[in-house]
């Protein structure tokens, strides 16, 4: 295997609401509330409808796989693997417990201890803000992104953390995904719909009021220390049409446009015409200041997440036909990895850090092992697209998978659609011995970056 430059950050990523729990020490996410069951998941993440009146069951999020009592064992065990950077998420419920924003000193101290854990075995720690993970007090008196002072909370709490932690942590990202707003409101907006509101209308409120939280945060990291790097994470998915008819190539573009505005504002500063022109027809209130702020405050970096490539079809076909899927129906696509990666690159010019990349499936456990020869052959196929989108000329400063152990998942709220390195022996019902098991992949990723870090 070909080394890589020497600083070049191989590591995985894991987020405080899908493995922290703690939940005593805390208050709720907007994934705590959402039960488990696929079905019941999916609507929960766009539309959560009357959340207070919670069906009986098992609220997976509450419990995670209990990184909160576990995190020397856990980065103990990252170290072995030989990881050179960790993605994870701070909980603003766990350092603001309600409206009164008063600071939690315990729980900025479990993040004190955290980051000293990592340092201590030479990982870089990468922060996330908010991971789908916003407090559901936010939610609850604010509607979260849709209310504007959901802004000047946001800056108080990333005020807060990076005045903490920044002589530790250089690389901050404000938030997972954000592109994925546009079909889950509630999970990545926070925000809820009443039966009078036009949906288009508040996730325009909540992208724009996004877009002035993370150019805050750009702000805030530059301002307390210029050698900060600041990125906010997209879902990477490219799109083919599925045939050569002009309209499945204009839902192509539409599809690209649609993923592509938050990034063109966070990166170029300012709203492509398609965009503008959106906010105009849902009568947004853009503040000449806000204009200005957005314009000022960029992103050092693209933090990106890829698992699958999308279709365009006017025939609503959702599947490409041409490619293998996971056990969960998604495609499988390492080459539209490096595609995916050539196309960012060239529209903007700016480092890239991937920070989610992985297979979600099942997982036998075997006579104490699990032998994931497929999770090896996934990774791999995908690495090799990264590296020949290096030699392309891309800058790509980190590879994290997702996720260095098994955490909750976030589309399913299952424990058994599993991504890690490391088996968690938690169940899809919260009952197991939450004992840590390292995978077949577990060695083979610790070979890998031994070897391309020589």
């Amino acid at each position: 295997m070909k080394p890589m430059n020497k600083n070049f950050l191989w590591g995985s990523s894991i987020s405080g609401g899908q493995c922290e729990g703690g939940f005593s020490s805390r208050k709720e996410t907007v994934v705590d509330i959402i039960p488990q069951g696929r079905e019941t998941r999916f609507q929960y993440l766009d539309q959560p409808g009357i959340y207070l009146n919670r069906p009986e069951g098992f609220y997976p999020s509450q419990a995670g796989v209990e990184f909160y009592e576990n995190y020397q064992e856990d980065i103990a065990l990252f170290a072995k693997m030989g990881l050179k950077a960790l993605r994870f998420s701070i909980l603003w419920s766990r350092i603001f417990l309600d409206e009164k924003m008063e600071v939690n000193e315990e729980g900025l101290m479990f993040y004190d201890h955290v980051i000293d854990e990592l340092l201590k075995y030479g990982i870089e720690p990468i922060i996330t803000t908010i991971h789908f993970d916003m407090p559901l007090w936010v939610v609850e008196k604010y509607n979260g992104f849709s209310n504007r002072q959901t802004v000047d909370l946001y800056q108080k709490y990333v005020e807060t953390i990076v005045n903490r932690y920044h002589d530790r942590v250089k690389y901050w990202i404000s938030f997972c995904e954000i592109n994925v707003m546009n079909h889950a409101l509630y999970m990545v907006g926070g925000a809820i719909l009443k039966p009078t509101d036009n949906r288009e209308q508040v996730l325009h409120l909540c992208a724009y009021y996004k877009l002035l939280a993370n150019a805050i945060l750009v702000k805030t990291c530059h301002d307390i220390d210029s050698t900060l790097k600041v990125g906010c994470e997209v879902a990477g998915t490219p799109c083919y049409p599925l045939t050569s008819l002009p309209i499945d190539y204009a839902l192509m573009i539409q599809n690209e446009r649609s993923n592509n505005r938050y990034t063109d504002v966070m990166v170029k500063g300012k709203f492509p015409y398609y965009f503008l022109k959106e906010m105009q027809d849902y009568q947004i209130d853009m503040r000449p200041e806000d204009l200005q702020f957005l314009k000022e405050n960029t992103l050092d970096f693209i933090a990106v997440s890829y698992y699958k490539s999308s279709l365009a079809s006017h025939e609503d076909v959702q599947t490409n036909p041409c490619l293998d899927k996971t056990a969960f129906g998604w495609t499988i696509d390492p080459q539209g990895f490096r595609i995916m990666l050539n196309n960012m690159y060239e529209r903007y010019e700016v480092p890239i850090m991937v920070v989610e990349n992985g297979l979600g499936t099942y997982d036998t456990l075997e006579n104490g092992q699990i032998h994931d020869d497929y999770r090896i052959e996934y990774l791999q196929k995908h690495i090799e697209q990264m590296e020949l989108a290096i030699q392309d000329g891309v800058e790509i400063i980190g590879y994290l998978t997702w996720s260095a152990m098994d955490v909750v998942s976030t589309s399913e709220g299952m424990m058994s659609k599993r991504y890690g390195f490391i088996y968690v022996d938690r169940q899809d019902d919260g009952t197991g011995s939450l004992k840590r098991i390292p995978k077949d992949s577990f060695y083979w990723y610790q070979k890998l970056i031994q070897e391309k870090g020589e």
